[in-house]
């Protein structure tokens, strides 16, 4: 979570919905085939510059290695001069977030984020990923979806994202609009169909860069293994909660593997295993402490001095825009910045904060309950309650605004049905316990990072996985990150990847 984020956050459908639907006739530079566009390519250019910086925004702004920025680029640029496209410039950007994500915006604009660098472990397992993003934009998959859901259609398309709680929308929707819906709108928005072309684009690039195609298929099985040790450390069948590149791009390994397979001998190439260690050697692993961290229920910014814990059972997911919490239960809260705009906070809370609310769960919102002001850990704060009504769906809704001097920060809980004299109670724990941070406290959270090491003799995964610093399952992270060196047997001399302090 950064400084300067609001919750309100449309800013991807703006651009989109002011271009002017007029079709044409135009051949697909990547397949040949003719079809139907809205959008032509200088639009899809103007969309990728005008979004661009708020992609930043979203998600945590660009990874401050300006080296391996420049490999990344390097990886990106050879594989963009064998796409169908050579001659368009790309413009490449890691972002600062350890969601393993990678996306892109049209006009060529390809986002990958140091949370899927970790991962993987080897040059071509990168280059996969940025091939596949690659594909998306030569084969202007924007512009199909443009082209089928324009005007009020578009927005509907854009605007519907993400799980569902108390049998509607109303839950799954505010989290998702605190965690940036706009940039949701493009991860979210291709089909399997797309997926899978993007996949074929890929590996044909690839191949024709000198890379193995068969990373691609090695990597996307190292995807899955993350996605489901998360769901087991989690309990539960859910994801994290936020975006994860596996979670938003619908595809299935033996199609990959098909399409590996089709392309033959040329599929083996390049792995660059040895050059891709050197430069994530050193790379930030898991939250960067700059943008706060999660530890349990706990939410910590050393950065911008503050504390607070969860209700029990809740389950944390820290995003540049917002702390976003839910249980097994359904129960969800969110914590972000408000923006009271010279108001006092009881007034904020009973008015124009629960409007916010209901606005972003597209509900009706009752008149506000229980409106109480107090000090926490001497900041002044208020609260209220009140319901919301989407359709046949209702659920409960707390709002607490915490004035901390430099900034007014609010939770937002929201409980299926009724809220319970318990929930309300520990809602009420989680709002008194916001608390600041000494100097002391806030200098104890340093970076976790990726060191590359080499195997000694006699070394077994066991004692190796036994120096990672992680919260759980040791184990099991270490052989996800070095999921190939594991299948051939660790052997002295061999490199390996290690989460330390």
């Amino acid at each position: 979570m950064t400084r300067w984020i609001r919750l309100l956050c449309w800013p991807l459908l703006t651009v989109a919905l002011a271009l002017q639907p007029g079709c044409e006739r135009v051949e697909n530079p990547a397949t040949g085939e003719m079809e139907y566009t809205t959008l032509s390519p200088e639009q899809e250019k103007q969309i990728g510059e005008q979004q661009h910086p708020r992609i930043l925004q979203q998600f945590g702004g660009e990874y401050p290695d300006p080296e391996l920025q420049a490999y990344v680029d390097e990886v990106g640029n050879r594989l963009a001069a064998a796409s169908d496209l050579p001659d368009t410039r790309f413009t490449f950007t890691l972002l600062d977030t350890d969601v393993p994500n990678a996306f892109a915006l049209p006009g060529g604009y390809v986002y990958i984020t140091r949370g899927l660098l970790t991962l993987a472990e080897n040059e071509a397992e990168m280059a996969g990923v940025l091939g596949h993003e690659i594909g998306h934009v030569t084969a202007r998959h924007s512009a199909q979806r443009q082209t089928q859901a324009t005007g009020a259609g578009l927005l509907a398309t854009l605007g519907t994202i993400g799980a569902a709680i108390l049998g509607g929308e109303m839950a799954g929707r505010l989290a998702q609009q605190a965690a940036g819906v706009g940039a949701q709108a493009y991860l979210a928005g291709y089909s399997r169909e797309q997926e899978l072309e993007a996949d074929q684009l890929g590996i044909r690039y690839l191949a024709r860069a000198d890379y193995d195609a068969r990373a691609m298929a090695s990597f996307l099985e190292k995807l899955n293994g993350q996605s489901e040790l998360e769901q087991e450390l989690a309990g539960s069948e859910g994801d994290r909660g936020v975006m994860s590149w596996f979670a938003t791009h619908p595809r299935t390994l033996d199609r990959v593997e098909q399409a590996i397979q089709e392309i033959g001998e040329s599929a083996r190439g390049r792995i660059g295993r040895d050059e891709y260690l050197a430069q994530i050697d050193g790379l930030v692993h898991g939250e960067n402490p700059d943008q706060g961290v999660v530890r349990g229920r706990q939410f910590i910014h050393p950065d911008l001095d503050f504390a607070f814990e969860a209700p029990q059972g809740f389950q944390l997911a820290n995003t540049p825009q917002a702390v976003i919490g839910r249980d097994r239960g359904g129960r969800q809260m969110v914590f972000t910045l408000a923006n009271p705009e010279g108001r006092a906070l009881e007034d904020y809370v009973a008015g124009p904060g629960l409007q916010q609310v209901a606005r972003l769960a597209r509900a009706e919102v009752s008149s506000p309950r229980g409106v109480q002001t107090a000090t926490v850990d001497g900041m002044p704060v208020a609260t209220a309650s009140a319901t919301l009504r989407q359709g046949n769906s209702l659920a409960d809704v707390g709002l607490a605004a915490i004035d901390a001097g430099d900034s007014v920060y609010q939770f937002i809980f929201l409980s299926p049905g009724q809220m319970g004299r318990d929930e309300a109670r520990a809602y009420r724990a989680t709002v008194e316990s916001f608390r600041r941070l000494d100097e002391r406290e806030a200098a104890q959270f340093e970076a976790r990072r990726i060191r590359v090491v080499p195997v000694q003799p006699g070394d077994t995964a066991e004692e190796l996985a036994a120096r990672m610093v992680v919260e759980a399952a040791p184990r099991e992270h270490f052989a996800i990150l070095n999921h190939l060196v594991l299948q051939d047997g660790l052997e002295a001399g061999e490199k390996v990847k290690l989460v330390v302090q």
